[in-house]
């Protein structure tokens, strides 16, 4: 249940030259999303009768780089009538020009931990690697073109605005075992009714993005991605609405709880 919402928050200025273009800047935030599941017809359907839980989301700008503070709490109900409790907390620190990303993603089933990753990824002359201090020593090197979680948001967006539809890229974020992925990212316009407050914070009129983002392993054959991850982006980087689709389990997040956070400083 952990994924990827690592991409759901940044912090840039940027030009370009077309309808909804122009400078945007995305907002140090708050959030929580009341995640549920949703039953889709046709869907083959593992033991999960039921699932819903929070998503509580932080993200800050802190003038080096990007701050990321993420913590799920999924509770499941099976055929069997057992449940079980999956919590996620993935944290990160992500340098604005791209090049670095320290991270610590730990996960937890019924109270014991399944997963505990930390370490840094960079890029150094051009070449990259990724050094793990948990698994102490464990070391990979990183496909040239690679992007971080919020490289990858802020280049999605600017594509978005120019009116591009697709967007592929290498991408990693430290998030697991499998942190390396292919991201497919599709990003139509929406059309639909604008979500304008959310428990007494009012959301400015804002362009918004339904991008859909399908994580591939690398040299997989396979055209079906192993996951995929939508968000509703505004201009201002607030996703209004998440869904994440792991196969036979989806989740669909609503947008309950928003903060606006003061923005530094910076010399």
């Amino acid at each position: 249940m952990k994924m990827i919402l690592t991409i759901i928050g940044a912090f840039s200025i940027a030009s370009v030259t077309a309808a909804q273009a122009g400078p945007f800047k995305l907002r140090s935030h708050e959030a929580t999303y009341a995640m549920k599941q949703v039953h889709q017809a046709g869907r083959n359907w593992s033991a999960v009768e039921q699932a819903q839980g929070m998503l509580r989301y932080r993200f800050k700008n802190v003038c080096d780089g990007w701050t990321v503070e993420h913590q799920s709490n999924v509770m499941m109900g099976f055929e069997n009538a057992q449940q079980s409790q999956m919590k996620w907390n993935y944290t990160s620190w992500e340098a604005h020009d791209g090049k670095r990303i320290r991270f610590h993603s730990r996960m937890k089933q019924n109270g014991v931990q399944v997963e505990n990753f930390s370490g840094e990824a960079r890029f150094e002359e051009g070449k990259g690697v990724v050094v793990y201090t948990n698994p102490d020593g464990r070391r990979e090197d990183i496909p040239q073109g690679t992007r971080f979680p919020t490289t990858h948001l802020i280049e999605s967006i600017e594509r978005a605005q120019k009116g591009d539809l697709v967007f592929s890229s290498p991408y990693f974020d430290g998030s697991g075992e499998d942190a390396f992925f292919n991201v497919d990212v599709a990003m139509p316009p929406y059309t639909g009714k604008a979500l304008h407050a959310v428990k007494g914070t009012t959301l400015d009129p804002s362009p918004a993005w339904d991008m859909q983002l399908s994580f591939h392993q690398p040299g997989s054959q396979d055209s079906i991605a192993s996951t995929q991850i939508g968000a509703r982006y505004r201009k201002d980087g607030i996703a209004t609405r998440l869904v994440q689709d792991f196969g036979d389990l989806v989740l669909v997040g609503d947008l309950v709880e928003l903060t606006y956070l003061d923005e530094p400083i910076c010399q």
